[in-house]
């Protein structure tokens, strides 16, 4: 039973118009949202034909309201499954360009390509434009650099180029200007910019390759539902009347497109509430996203402002740092540029009686560990101290956090060695590299048949559970072990007469449960070897139906079927090594395809108690754990725009240590904005401005670590590895203060 507090219930008590709702972590935004939704749908505020659209950031965010919502209206005695539509904006983008493809130009067969074949299609474009312009990394690297003596080097250019032409289309399609229009652009202005043309020469090949395979990109869903809407005015008075009301949830990671699709759909007179935390604005990085588009909406006259600041997630001594963090930015961060990186509202803890309490206060359990470590010594003592807590608190759920995906690798790993498995959150999730690696297997096996360690390897992966469980493990392990030996494999899979392996083990007194175990295993792999003939999806359909029951399993590997169809699609002459090599890429966390994570199918902490979630902080958003650990909070992951500071997009080996992707993003938005004057900015202005951007996203990301804890909070550093100049790294600016202020409240309390 849903009890709103005061706050909660204001937001309730909307009818109509336009409202914004600033939310702090824990306050229950999602719950609300959906109590709403429900309760409008329940004042016969809709016609039969009409819908509230509910419009969120990620695919499992659409499950959980979509449940919530439903479990409200079962209270009110209606048919939970009506009245209401939820998606994500690339969902909503799709239904609105699906339902009219003309308008956006497109055949009514269009595809959509996913982050493998994107990566593609840039990497061959950029690696062609480098072998038709080699004098190109002259004009940009350090001059004492030689990268055509260095291969490791060269690939991270040519990495780091792929990665700009990404982010330079990505921009350009935010900004509304295709090849045509930017090229119209830099004609009108006479100007000529090496970067912008090495990206519009990418952008120009990219989308040649999409129109060749019918296809767009996320972005172009985004771009192209807009001009759907602008360009059919009918088109869009019926889509107004089907969702008289738009719910739009994480509001502060809307983008330029997102704002305008919605404000659109909304009209003049439309009802649209926003909700989201611009605390939490981590998703801003080279976009036009960013939570100053919400903050603009809730100063409007026209809108009403509400906010949500009574959290019951953490325990009072977490939301004093949470709130010190964000006092702290606003009043005393030594940058004033970054002062406004964090805004009120402050987190305020629920009142006495509250349905959802805080967790007892308890100092004790939040521990800012100022010690000096190395990488290898900070992970050391995590697993110490995790190997110490667990066995007492079975009943608990628990997360470390990384900044980044290759620190949690190591902290999955390292975990591994001293015995506990982990529960991963990181580039893709284990069942889905333990499902692809699994179809990998088989696929390598087929693609090297006469193979007798493959055969054995994959024998050994299929009966895992099997030679682990004591009940079964020596019979299994003997089956093993003959595999291994056998040089006869022919005559085991297909024997010819008075050649048939098995039968000379039975002859021999081998055991007859060991022979059926082979038998069973030599009836699978011949129907694998049948069905190689059959095209790659089938294929990979026959071997998931023979190996896997779960649900989950089965889904996963349909869609890892349906991604080497269309691979097999551009890629005719692809054998089966090519398409073991794309399953290993997933395998070995190179990877992450669009819904293949639970961050796309949902994922609940709770699920998990007494096991230990390695996340990034960017995929813990949204959750919360009673025990979290906080990894690299140096001033490298975390830098505060200090003179001593680092920064991950500027490389050693470029001239000036310039941040590329910032400056061709900077005289993009200059030529697009009709004031050709931008591009005679200064060279290294954009990089400088570049530092100020990402270190507010990292000060708003620090702050979502600190608020995922419930009890416990534990927040380390490390010196990481020593730079050019033989710096360490050393602890943020901003877990410094905090270590101060808890240490001096600390010594308060005990006088």
């Amino acid at each position: 039973m849903f009890n709103p507090r005061p706050k909660q219930q204001e937001v309730l008590a909307y009818t109509g118009g336009f409202m914004g709702v600033s939310a702090v972590p824990g306050s229950g935004k999602t719950h609300t949202l959906s109590r709403l939704a429900a309760d409008l749908i329940a004042s016969n505020a809709l016609a039969d034909d009409q819908e509230i659209l509910v419009v969120t950031l990620v695919n499992s965010a659409v499950d959980n309201f979509s449940s919530r919502i439903a479990a409200f209206m079962k209270e009110y005695g209606l048919l939970p499954e009506l009245g209401y539509r939820i998606r994500t904006l690339h969902g909503l983008a799709h239904d609105i360009v699906r339902e009219r493809p003309e308008l956006a130009g497109l055949s009514d067969r269009f595809t959509i390509v996913d982050e493998r074949e994107t990566n593609e299609i840039l990497g061959n474009a950029v690696r062609g434009w480098l072998r038709s312009h080699p004098d190109f990394y002259d004009t940009w690297t350090d001059p004492e650099t030689n990268l055509d003596a260095n291969p490791h080097l060269y690939q991270k250019w040519e990495e780091g180029l792929i990665s700009l032409a990404g982010n330079f289309i990505s921009q350009a399609k935010d900004l509304q200007a295709t090849p045509q229009i930017l090229t119209d652009s830099l004609d009108k202005a006479k100007i000529r910019h090496p970067l912008l043309d090495f990206g519009l020469d990418i952008y120009i090949s990219y989308q040649q390759a999409l129109a060749y395979r019918s296809a767009v990109d996320f972005s172009d869903l985004i771009r192209l539902a807009l001009k759907v809407l602008q360009s059919d005015p009918e088109f869009l008075t019926r889509l107004r009347r089907r969702w008289p009301y738009i719910l739009e949830d994480e509001a502060q990671d809307s983008s330029l497109l997102q704002e305008e699709i919605l404000s659109l759909l909304a009209g003049d007179g439309g009802n649209w509430v926003r909700v989201g935390d611009p605390n939490q604005a981590i998703y801003e990085t080279f976009t036009t996203a960013s939570p100053e588009h919400l903050r603009r909406f809730m100063n409007r006259s026209d809108v009403i402002a509400r906010d949500l600041p009574d959290s019951g997630r953490s325990q009072p001594g977490i939301i004093r740092m949470a709130n010190e963090l964000i006092r702290w930015t606003i009043e005393n961060h030594p940058v004033e540029d970054l002062r406004s990186a964090l805004t009120p509202p402050f987190i305020r803890p629920t009142l006495p009686g509250d349905p959802q309490p805080n967790p007892p206060d308890d100092p004790k359990e939040i521990f800012l560990w100022d010690e000096k470590f190395t990488p290898e010594r900070e992970v050391e003592v995590i697993v110490k101290s995790l190997k110490k807590w667990l066995p007492q608190n079975q009943d608990k759920t628990v997360a470390v956090l990384a900044p980044r995906n290759e620190r949690g690798l190591k902290m999955v790993a390292a975990l591994r060695s001293a015995g506990i498995e982990p529960v991963e959150l990181l580039q893709s999730s284990i069942s889905t590299r333990q499902t692809a690696g699994m179809i990998s297997k088989v696929m390598q096996m087929l693609a090297k048949p006469a193979d007798q360690h493959r055969i054995a390897g994959l024998f050994k992966a299929v009966y895992q559970v099997q030679l682990e469980t004591p009940e079964t493990q020596e019979i299994y392990q003997t089956a093993h072990e003959l595999l291994s030996r056998n040089k006869r494999l022919e005559d085991y899979l297909w024997p010819r007469s008075g050649a048939i392996w098995l039968e000379d083990l039975a002859a021999d007194g081998m055991d007859v449960e060991v022979i059926n175990i082979l038998e069973n295993y030599q009836r699978q792999v011949r129907r694998w070897h049948q069905a190689v003939l059959l095209p790659i999806d089938q294929l990979i359909l026959t071997i998931s139906q023979d190996l896997f029951t779960e649900p989950a399993r089965l889904a996963l590997s349909y869609k890892i079927a349906l991604m080497l169809e269309r691979t097999a699609q551009t890629h005719p002459d692809w054998r089966l090594a090519q398409f073991v090599e794309e399953l290993e890429l997933i395998v070995r966390n190179e990877r992450r395809l669009i819904g293949f994570s639970e961050e796309d199918t949902g994922f609940d902490p709770d699920q998990y108690k007494g096991q230990v979630v390695v996340a990034t902080i960017h995929k813990a958003k949204g959750l919360e754990w009673d025990r979290v650990y906080l990894l690299s909070v140096n001033n490298y992951d975390f830098p505060s725009a200090q003179e001593y500071d680092q920064y991950i997009g500027e490389k050693y080996y470029l001239r000036g240590r310039l941040n590329l992707q910032a400056e061709a993003l900077s005289a993009l938005k200059g030529i697009l904005s009709g004031d050709p004057t931008a591009l005679y900015i200064p060279e290294g202005e954009a990089t400088l401005q570049a530092r100020i951007e990402y270190c507010s996203e990292r000060l708003r990301l620090f702050y979502v670590g600190i608020t995922r804890a419930r009890r416990s909070l534990v927040i380390t550093w490390n010196t990481g590895r020593s730079n050019t100049q033989g710096r360490e790294n050393q602890a943020a600016l901003p877990f410094v203060h905090l270590a101060s202020y808890w240490k001096e409240a600390q010594n308060e309390n005990s006088r």
